[in-house]
């Protein structure tokens, strides 16, 4: 994913964890920012290790998206059960590519017996320990924001201590503690942007986010690699050079992500939508817009947000009309119906091929989607439709494997 640059790859990742909760916007950047530094004031970690593990705080609160509650972290996190750590910690053990850092997201509200019992090298245990105490006087400022400085630091001594870290200096905390959040938001970027990520690296992280977000909901947690899949096929048979296949493929995972500030119940929705509540639902695609503004290239940013206009105009969230509308843009837009007719859904079961293009030709009738682009899924209708079914049972697969340790590590506490 040469495309994407480390930065941007930041600045989406950020753009999208700092709309889940207005009440900690900043929170993961913050506490990556204070590991950072006891990190680096640790000695004993390598430079490709700190960004690795840097990269993993900033996921380390993603476990609390399964929940339907996201407005409420704060209390979240006093969870006695930990049960988004464990969450977060089973997600990220699976697509993570720094898995052997998820640890420290498990035992990041753990006692400190528990973080001493753990199975883990003392270099890791010394992390979770970093994390703790970082993530810990973060939420404390959060919880009280009449404290001064000084009672929070007062607070973060208190966690060296609790932690057997009292030696540490405190120079980690009160550069978090003085800088601004926007401060820390670049000072953060610039050192990751210091370290090379390879683009299997960034694909991976990338996905993290994506199902992170996609799994929220079992009736959403296939969508987004259906969807690729679908426009991925489809933009290949139309013939598409190497430049824009790259551009639908990065287009099409990113189409969704302002759905990750879009209540679960509203994505569960049983029946159709409609008045204040489909405001909100198409809300989603001005979201994506606002996160991938300036991070990619325009061709990608369009392809990403128009995937629900049509060509007839009467789409959203612009009402674009076919002159508008790029072949990749096009592309995406059918791939993402497909996708849509393709998976059960809240309101309707998965539908089988043979009513997935009925439909679709009703709509190419009706002149929303483009011909040509219809032409080319007809003729390889079943090759596209099997190959989507299999991806989505790869998706699932993993979700319910997900959902199956994480029940388990929660019965065994």
């Amino acid at each position: 994913m040469a495309e994407l640059s480390s930065g941007a790859l930041y600045e989406i990742l950020t753009g999208s964890l700092n709309r889940v909760n207005d009440l900690l916007v900043g929170h993961g950047e913050r506490v990556a920012y204070g590991v950072l530094a006891l990190l680096e004031q640790d000695g004993q970690f390598s430079q490709e290790q700190i960004c690795q593990i840097v990269w993993t705080v900033l996921f380390h609160d993603m476990g609390s998206f399964r929940r339907t509650d996201t407005w409420n972290l704060v209390q979240m996190e006093n969870d006695p059960r930990n049960a988004h750590s464990l969450y977060g910690y089973v997600f990220l053990k699976t697509f993570f590519p720094f898995s052997h850092f998820t640890p420290i997201v498990r035992y990041h509200h753990a006692s400190e017996d528990m973080i001493a019992q753990a199975q883990v090298c003392d270099q890791i245990r010394r992390a979770i320990k970093y994390l703790r105490c970082i993530d810990a006087t973060d939420l404390y400022s959060v919880q009280h924001p009449k404290c001064d400085k000084a009672d929070i630091l007062a607070f973060y001594r208190g966690q060296l201590n609790l932690f057997g870290l009292g030696h540490i200096p405190d120079t980690a905390m009160q550069a978090a503690v003085t800088d601004t959040t926007a401060h820390i938001h670049d000072l953060l970027k610039e050192r990751l942007m210091q370290w090379t990520l390879s683009d299997m690296e960034k694909q991976a992280l990338l996905r993290t986010l994506v199902c992170a977000m996609d799994f929220r909901s079992h009736y959403t947690a296939l969508h987004c690699s259906m969807m690729v899949q679908a426009s991925d096929m489809l933009a290949g048979y139309c013939g598409l050079d190497e430049e824009d296949l790259q551009n639908v493929h990065i287009g099409a995972i990113l189409h969704d992500l302002g759905k990750i500030a879009i209540p679960a119940e509203i994505l569960e929705a049983p029946g159709r939508l409609d008045g204040r509540v489909w405001q909100i639902m198409q809300s989603h695609v001005m979201l994506t817009e606002d996160i991938l503004q300036g991070t990619v290239s325009d061709e990608v940013l369009q392809i990403a947000v128009r995937h629900h206009e049509t060509l007839d105009g009467a789409g959203y969230p612009r009402g674009l009309c076919a002159a508008d509308l790029t072949l990749p843009q096009r592309i995406v837009a059918v791939g993402d119906i497909v996708s849509a007719l393709s998976e059960q859904r809240s309101y309707k079961p998965a539908f089988p091929l043979e009513e997935v293009m009925q439909i679709l030709h009703r709509m190419g009738e009706a002149g929303k989607l483009c011909p040509y682009v219809l032409k080319v899924l007809e003729e390889h209708q079943r090759t596209i439709y099997h190959a989507v079914l299999l991806e989505g049972e790869h998706t699932a697969a993993a979700f319910e494997h997900i959902y199956e340790e994480f029940y388990r590590l929660l019965d065994e506490k």
